[in-house]
């Protein structure tokens, strides 16, 4: 770790983090203890009672999961994150059992839930249910293990902790005319946010911006689940559609030049709102740190996009 990011490292000084573990059990447990190693040489109180062997693919019975949620919500004195050791799947077994008012009182306390990839259906239900806002960001061991986050990952989570969650801009030439909107932020990896559709956990966003990630799944079936957020009249009712990292995912030989691009260039050929995409976030090396549920203003120009908290929607 850089003395610079070491140096920038000092806001999370004497912060209180609480470790989870939601969904899947340890993928590496060296990972974990590394991370914890990386935030207590930073003056950060951890506060963890994640089980280091597993049940079934599960960090735990699906009862003691749920349990370690509530007890994060509950926490006295409140912590000031609760971050997930890692995604993988099991929030969908839990996600009509948790007590979403329980966890917008933690919220409103100051503290700040963090994750991406499973916990996005943690994300969308508490903002169904509540309109609390909570944030998509890096998880505990995969990005803090190691050397540590990069500069970019690094800042974006620190900012959290600071003046809140900051902008985020990245290089983009794919658009045909300048943007400039605003709207609610929210979605995440999209196979959770299509599972959703149809359930009381699924936001009811209109004028908002839809951000998407994968890992993964081959364009063929990010183009089924695209269907089926478009013919549920999801994407029309979106501002704009934001698309970031679509990892882990190979051709096959009779794919014949159909691959991401050529399923990107589909969908723009299908939808009349803006179809952004290169956005830093989702399963690759970089991740940025996003505040699902609040208003957010997205413009394009010039050959970069750049996406920053708003005070309120349009």
């Amino acid at each position: 770790m850089s003395d610079a990011i070491s140096a920038r490292s000092a806001g999370l000084a004497g912060r209180r983090i609480e470790v989870i573990a939601p969904s899947g059990a340890h993928l590496s447990l060296s990972e974990f203890d590394q991370a914890r190693a990386w935030f207590e040489s930073r003056g950060v109180q951890l506060v963890s009672e994640v089980p280091r062997t597993g049940w079934q693919r599960f960090s735990a019975p699906d009862d003691d999961r749920l349990a370690a949620i509530h007890r994060a919500a509950t926490r006295t004195p409140a912590a000031d994150a609760v971050m997930i050791t890692r995604g993988g799947y099991g929030l969908s077994r839990l996600i009509d059992r948790i007590d979403w008012p329980l966890v917008a009182a933690s919220i409103a306390k100051g503290t700040r839930w963090i994750g991406y990839s499973d916990f996005t259906a943690f994300h969308l239900a508490l903002f169904a249910q509540t309109g609390a806002v909570s944030y998509a960001g890096p998880s505990f061991s995969a990005d803090f293990s190691g050397e540590g986050p990069g500069q970019f990952t690094h800042d974006q989570f620190l900012a959290l902790f600071g003046a809140g969650p900051a902008p985020v801009r990245w290089r983009f030439a794919g658009a045909r005319r300048p943007l400039d909107t605003q709207g609610v932020l929210w979605g995440g990896n999209l196979a959770m946010v299509t599972s959703l559709i149809g359930t009381p956990w699924f936001p009811s966003v209109q004028g908002g911006i839809l951000f998407l990630e994968d890992v993964g799944e081959h364009p063929y079936r990010i183009e089924r689940m695209l269907h089926q957020l478009h013919h549920a009249g999801v994407l029309a009712q979106q501002q704009a559609v934001v698309l970031g990292d679509f990892t882990g995912w190979k051709l096959a030989p009779h794919d014949r030049g159909y691959g991401l691009e050529a399923m990107i260039d589909y969908w723009r050929s299908r939808l009349e709102v803006p179809l952004i995409t290169g956005l830093p976030f989702g399963h690759g090396e970089v991740r940025a740190t996003l505040a699902v549920g609040a208003p957010y203003r997205l413009r394009v120009e010039a050959g970069f996009a750049l996406l920053e908290r708003a005070t309120r929607a349009r």
